[in-house]
């Protein structure tokens, strides 16, 4: 009798990506708490290029290549064009659910400084991240204060980096790397920056 095919794992720089990525734009997702869970990435048409370099990272996982759809931005009631893939249900992003969605609710995860690396930050800083005035600014707008807080210690703490809290709305925040700390940021994300978001630090 042949035993059951063993269920992948993530492999340690998948596991890296994965982390600094749902700090940004990948989610998971899980149909019942008896299921198993489910990675999902989208992005729009003008980063193509990223998000067929996602696919490649975790292609071993995923059963049907990139696919084009409609979105619609609410906030302006227009459609626009994206790309995107889900990976297969797999026990292998279990803990990363668990972690990062305890009440359903994405959060920043009390951990966070365990699990993220300099390569999961430039992944995270591809996703959410943009260079201003000088600075380099992280969006965070669906995190909590408390959740926001966390990085930016785990920033200074881990990666010597002069961060700042910035609100947008009384209940939105974002995460400034200061001007002063600039090359050193660009040291540490941009060997793990792909090709086509090096515009992001320029």
């Amino acid at each position: 009798m042949k035993s059951p095919n063993p269920q992948p794992a993530l492999s340690s720089i998948q596991r890296e990506i994965l982390v600094g990525g749902l700090l940004g734009d990948l989610s998971i997702y899980r149909a019942k708490v008896t299921h198993n869970a489910r990675l999902y990435v989208q992005q729009g048409s003008v980063h193509k290029e990223y998000l067929n370099h996602l696919y490649s990272v975790f292609q071993n996982l995923c059963s049907s290549e990139p696919k084009w759809s409609l979105s619609l931005d609410k906030r302006s009631n227009a459609t626009y064009e994206t790309l995107r893939f889900n990976s297969r249900s797999l026990p292998c992003f279990n803990y990363y659910r668990d972690v990062f969605y305890p009440e359903g609710v994405k959060i920043v995860p009390a951990n966070i400084g365990e699990l993220l690396t300099a390569r999961g930050l430039a992944y995270w800083s591809m996703d959410d991240g943009y260079k201003d005035r000088g600075n380099f600014r992280l969006a965070a707008q669906s995190y909590s204060r408390n959740d926001v807080l966390l990085p930016i210690e785990l920033l200074k703490d881990n990666f010597s980096l002069d961060c700042s809290l910035n609100t947008v709305k009384s209940t939105q925040y974002r995460i400034y790397v200061r001007a002063n700390s600039m090359v050193q940021f660009r040291a540490l994300v941009s060997p793990y920056f792909h090709p086509s978001m090096l515009y992001k630090l320029q």
